[in-house]
Formats: C-alpha cells, structure tokens, sequence
C-alpha cells in the first residue's frame, strides 16, 4: 500500500514537471508572439500557460481547507465541522493540564467531543487513557458519551475502559516528534486512578465485554495492570475489588 502511494504520487510530479515545463514553453512563445504584434495567438499561449499554476493553486487551497476544516461523525449519525485550529488549541491546553482552559473551551465549541485522532480517539477516551477525571467530566459535561460505538469504527477495541489506564497512548495529544510525558506510571495504582474508574463506571461505562467465544471483564484487566510494576500495594488491592465489583 505504502509502495503504491509512492508510485502515484512519483507519477503525479512527473505529470505536474511535464505541465510546467510546457507552461514555460507556452509562455516563452506567447511572449515572443506579442513583440511580433501577433496578439490573438500569443494571449492565447499566455493564458495556456498560466492554467498548471491556476490548477495548482486551486489544488492547494482545497486541500488546505480540507485540511483545517474536517468533518466528524456526531453520535446521532449526523456531522459536525471541526476547526483545527480549535483542535490545536484544545491539545496545547492539554499538554499544560490547564482544565479551566479546556472547559472555557469547551464551551465556546462543543463540537470539539467529536474530534478523533488518527486512531478514531476522542478527547473523552483521551480522559479514560490517561485517568484523568478532570478531562472525562469536561468532555461529558459537554455532550460527550462512554461506549458510543461510532468511535471505536476503527479500532480494535470495542469499549471505553478497554483503554483504562493506557499510559503508552500518546497520538491524541502529541505527534511523532514529541517526547511522551505519561500521566500516569504503569502499574501504579493512585486515588485518582480509582477516582477515573468510578467516574468511568457512575456515567455509564461498560465493565463486560463479551466477543466471540470470550468474555473479558474491566476486573480482569485491571488485575493484570496492577501487576505490570511488580508491587502489588494496597490501592491496587482497592481497585480491583472495586472493578470486581462492578463486573
């Protein structure tokens, strides 16, 4: 797949170089035609000329509005318009944790609960990966819902809490250039990380999630985080009773 966008788009620039280089020829003899006063057919050649430029730049302008302006699914099955600089501003709020930031935001436009990353991630699921309870109550104070199931189109994992503590996640908030900065340490069990959970759960969240011969339950998944930093302390004890407890 990778070769064969590579190889379309190796045909397109020979195409464009070809254009151009008949565009500069066109050009060259349009001129030389107006100073013979041969008008009709060098304006003609100078217009000729000017179209790969015109196409280039309509292409441009398409594509850079395709760009900041993209369209998202809404839970309803309709689309809401996302403006990027907007998205851009929400991930710079949340690389300095500024939550009245976000929330101000938010406010201004919702719409900002439908924007998924690369990875088909909300802002919501970004609250649930990184045990942030602060991020999923703004962003389900403002409309945004657990286990919508347009979301997860695109991924391998079918729920939210599927992503529960998900500390290795970063495509949401940081590009490929950035060094990842975790909320959260693996396997570290905080009161905030219980507190995520029970607000996960309280508004909604699914803990059972049943697939094709296989059941798998928020309670299996949180014994099996607990134990990825070797020390099995009593706030983890804590929160996988409450995870049993709520499967």
């Amino acid at each position: 797949m990778a070769f064969a966008g590579m190889f379309l788009a190796a045909i397109f620039i020979i195409i464009a170089l070809i254009a151009y280089a008949i565009a500069l020829v066109e050009l060259i003899v349009g001129l030389v035609l107006l100073r013979k006063k041969k008008k009709i057919p060098g304006i003609i050649l100078l217009v000729l000329s000017a179209i790969p430029a015109i196409v280039t730049i309509v292409f441009l302008s398409v594509t850079a509005v395709q760009n900041h302006f993209r369209e998202f699914e809404t839970y309803d099955g309709g689309t809401v318009t996302v403006n990027m600089t907007y998205v851009n501003r929400m991930q710079d709020l949340l690389r300095k944790k500024d939550m009245d930031g976000l929330d101000k935001l938010l406010d201004d436009h919702p719409e900002l609960i439908y924007y998924r990353d690369i990875n088909n991630t909300t802002l919501l699921e970004f609250g649930v990966r990184s045990c942030s309870v602060e991020v999923m109550e703004i962003a389900y104070d403002h409309g945004a819902r657990f286990d919508e199931k347009r979301v997860f189109d695109n991924l391998v994992m079918d729920h939210s809490l599927e992503s529960f503590a998900d500390e290795s996640y970063w495509c949401f908030l940081y590009s490929y250039d950035d060094d990842f900065e975790p909320w959260i340490n693996p396997g570290e069990t905080t009161d905030g990380i219980i507190e995520a959970a029970k607000f996960a759960v309280d508004h909604g969240a699914e803990t059972v999630w049943e697939r094709p011969g296989i059941t798998w339950t928020f309670a299996e998944q949180m014994e099996n985080w607990t134990q990825r930093d070797g020390v099995y302390t009593d706030k983890d004890k804590e929160l996988v009773r409450y995870a049993k407890s709520v499967c």
